[in-house]
């Protein structure tokens, strides 16, 4: 529902006065109408300008600056900024007026087309390739576009023009005393906008490449890889990690020439994607037929295209196995840290109360001594991450830890993932005892177990990741008692160290 009745006056380019006569819907970011100048007749686009909805009065001001910005940028591929009004003088409050543009959005013609099955012939194709890639070429000569789509993608006749500045950001941004900086669409955001990186007009080629493989497959090329199309975090996956597919595997007819170009378009990396006018030179070749003056050489062109595209999978697949192993370390430490914090409570209760002495501790990423008064050490020890997919009652093991007295009973601690989506896990303790039945002598020796091993205990790292997954149960050496009261167990470790 529009927010504003029709038929309300504003001022346009000239100082024309513009009624509202049509209501044309609401995008991610402000209300999009129709109106008519009282004088002249022309017909704009009017948009409601939200700025109320944004964090910060610096945000508001250098919205309003990047559509000045825009406002310069005047080419037939790019909607015309005619008038950026900033609230102060109106009554519907901030907003921009642009050009009108009749023949609805290319995301609407390639979603019709899809369910159809009709695709764009090729000429027809290149030529929509070619209206984009010069548009966004102005763009980037002012600002950094940052959400260009298919739906931010207008038709006029058989001209493409590319509209929306409501996300962008300045190309020079040192110059420039505000710059704004609003979120992408997830589909069609860069890798390098997913880390938070310096954003270049490469960012718009990363997009605007995507674009390209849509209007030739009528599919955005990482859909298949992508489980839920609305999973911010199945996106980022996608984009970082994940190659897109040659194009000519899903259309014959693409030459090859263009094939590789989209391949540099939707690189990973920033420096790797071609330059507008690069671009723009592959696009305008008046044949686009494959012309490889001898069967060899294109030949050899393909095979050097394969072997770089295997590369680049394999790159990927390692960095992306790379980056889940620092994700999940992170995860990790941050347990053990919130363990050790559980902790602190105890030791300055025990500071706090007892005049003669105190808890020193000595901590470090992974490990923690605690030396009591009388001279004893309790020890916390953290193990690496082991292998996935022990699975003991409970939950599943995510990692382990060693908790006693350096001379006397221990335990292992356990670090269970509950449910699915547990992220961070549950700490446990685990008091591991030799069965009734075993023979102690020829264990000694073996599992870390020495002679003076005092039971329950806990394994060391070396054991710990083989042995926990008998917990589950079955005909073992060892029992497992389990507790969840980590802290009640450190208390009771620091009651047998000061005896």
């Amino acid at each position: 529902m529009p927010s504003i009745a029709l038929g309300i006056p504003l001022i346009g380019p000239n100082n024309e006065t513009f009624k509202t006569i049509d209501f044309l819907g609401k995008g991610a970011f402000g209300e999009v109408y129709r109106a008519a100048g009282q004088e002249t007749g022309s017909v704009v686009a009017v948009k409601l300008l939200p700025l109320g909805e944004l964090a910060s009065d610096d945000s508001r001001i250098a919205l309003l600056n990047e559509i000045r910005a825009a406002q310069q940028i005047k080419h037939p591929n790019v909607v015309q900024v005619l008038h950026v009004n900033d609230g102060n003088s109106s009554q519907i409050g901030p907003y921009v007026v642009m050009e009108y543009v009749s023949g609805g959005t290319l995301g609407r013609t390639l979603r019709a087309q899809k369910q159809s099955g009709n695709q764009t012939p090729l000429n027809r194709a290149i030529e929509m390739m070619i209206d984009i890639a010069q548009g966004t070429r102005a763009i980037n000569t002012k600002v950094i576009h940052r959400d260009i789509k298919p739906d931010n993608i207008l038709i006029e006749g058989s001209t493409l023009k590319i509209g929306d500045f409501g996300i962008s950001k300045f190309v020079d941004e040192s110059t420039r005393a505000h710059t704004f900086k609003g979120g992408q669409h997830m589909a069609y955001m860069a890798p390098e906008a997913w880390q938070n990186q310096a954003n270049t007009y490469k960012l718009d080629v990363y997009s605007v490449g995507l674009v390209f493989c849509q209007i030739l497959t009528l599919d955005h090329p990482l859909l298949g890889g992508v489980q839920d199309p609305s999973n911010f975090l199945d996106w980022q996956k996608a984009h970082l990690y994940q190659d897109c597919p040659d194009v000519r595997t899903l259309r014959k007819d693409v030459p090859l020439s263009i094939a590789q170009l989209l391949s540099r378009m939707v690189s990973k990396r920033p420096n790797d994607r071609p330059s507008w006018d690069d671009a723009l030179g592959v696009l305008s070749q008046p044949e686009v037929v494959n012309t490889a003056t001898h069967p060899s050489v294109r030949a050899a062109v393909e095979a050097a295209l394969v072997r770089q595209q295997e590369m680049q999978r394999k790159e990927l697949a390692a960095m992306a196995q790379h980056n889940e192993r620092q994700r999940q370390l992170g995860l990790y430490r941050y347990s053990c840290e919130t363990l050790f914090k559980q902790l602190e409570p105890l030791v300055e209760e025990f500071n706090k109360q007892f005049q003669q002495g105190r808890i020193t501790v000595h901590k470090d990423l992974l490990f923690a001594s605690y030396i009591v008064p009388s001279g004893r050490e309790i020890i916390v020890r953290f193990f690496e991450p082991g292998r996935a997919g022990i699975k003991i009652t409970g939950g599943e093991v995510m990692g382990g830890g060693w908790i006693g007295l350096s001379k006397g009973r221990s335990a292992n601690l356990v670090l269970l993932k509950l449910s699915p989506d547990d992220l961070y896990g549950r700490w446990v303790v685990c008091e591991i005892r030799i069965m009734a039945l075993a023979d102690v002598r020829k264990l000694i020796g073996r599992f870390g177990i020495t002679a003076s091993t005092v039971t329950p205990f806990g394994f060391s790292e070396s054991y710990f990741y083989d042995q926990i997954q008998y917990a589950r149960g079955g005909l073992h050496a060892f029992t497992y008692a389990f507790a969840d009261d980590v802290g009640g167990f450190f208390a009771n470790l620091l009651l047998e160290g000061c005896e």
